[in-house]
């Protein structure tokens, strides 16, 4: 799989992957130009659930309707990429607290990010979601995005 930022801004190339660091404004820039939406999300006082997914519904607009669970988070992200040209950019900023305090929902909730974009890489657009933590032995298995 690739993780040069770049390459990842094609069509259909999205996933989810980790840094270690905040992403630098060039590669935020590159998201825009290309037709990308960009939302970043802070998520360094949520330690839980409840915290983590009422922050990603007020940052992505979701519905009044949203059901605060990871089937309907799920279900949120594919109603997103409607409206998107080429594809979103979901910057996960400070999420460490989380992948720590709660490691089973923080998998459950990397695995609707998962499935979401692949689900937009058959449809031609890209979902690319970058987890940002302070180790990588948080998510071992998330490839690492190459922030040079």
């Amino acid at each position: 799989m690739k993780n040069e930022f770049g390459d990842l801004m094609e069509p259909g190339a999205g996933g989810v992957f980790r840094c270690h660091s905040m992403l630098p404004d060039a590669m935020l820039r590159t998201a825009t130009e290309r037709g990308f939406r960009v939302v970043m999300v802070e998520l360094a006082g949520s330690r839980d659930k409840h915290a983590v997914l009422a922050a990603l519904a007020k940052a992505l607009a979701f519905p009044e309707h949203f059901g605060h669970n990871w089937d309907a988070f799920y279900d949120c992200l594919l109603d997103l990429e409607e409206e998107a040209d080429d594809g979103t950019l979901l910057v996960l900023r400070d999420i460490s607290g989380f992948a720590r305090a709660e490691p089973e929902e923080f998998a459950a909730a990397v695995d609707a990010l998962m499935d979401a974009a692949e689900f937009w890489d058959d449809e031609g657009k890209s979902l690319l979601a970058v987890v940002e933590l302070d180790a990588a032995v948080l998510a071992p298995d998330l490839p690492e995005l190459n922030l040079t």
